[in-house]
């Protein structure tokens, strides 16, 4: 069940710490993947070659295209974007995006994201990269 919420892992007890050891490396490995790796800018997160965001500059490009967001459709995006597979309910995104003493209704989360990806599908080539999971919430994940 906790593989089916967005989970990376989990270890059984009894459990050899050298298998946790060798288990959380594996998953900051697939991390640092989406980050430019290779004594490049860390402030600046890639994703498939052709998501770029910049987070010293708090821009966006795709394909080399700048995407103009609002505030927060830009910090909704590097919030997914920092956990990327993980799937978010609308109350973790608002606390995480908006701030926990929020007390608008969580449907504000639906209409950010609507407009975002409209942003985001205008322009050319651009992969989807906010996936609706059913039921749960939203998720950061770079297809084709």
């Amino acid at each position: 069940m906790g593989l089916e919420i967005g989970a990376d892992d989990y270890v059984v007890k009894p459990f050899s710490p050298r298998e946790l050891l060798a288990r959380v490396k594996a998953v900051l490995r697939r991390t640092e993947r989406t980050v430019c790796a290779g004594g490049k800018d860390p402030e600046i997160l890639v994703f498939d070659k052709s998501v770029e965001i910049n987070l010293r500059t708090r821009t966006v490009s795709i394909n080399g295209q700048a995407v103009h967001l609002t505030v927060k459709e830009y910090d909704l995006l590097v919030f997914l974007a920092r956990h990327p597979g993980r799937v978010f309910t609308r109350e973790e995104l608002l606390g995480g995006v908006w701030g926990y003493d929020y007390s608008g209704d969580t449907r504000t989360v639906d209409t950010h994201v609507n407009r975002l990806r409209d942003k985001l599908n205008g322009v050319p080539g651009c992969p989807e990269v906010i996936r609706t999971v059913w039921g749960v919430g939203y998720k950061f994940e770079v297809t084709k």
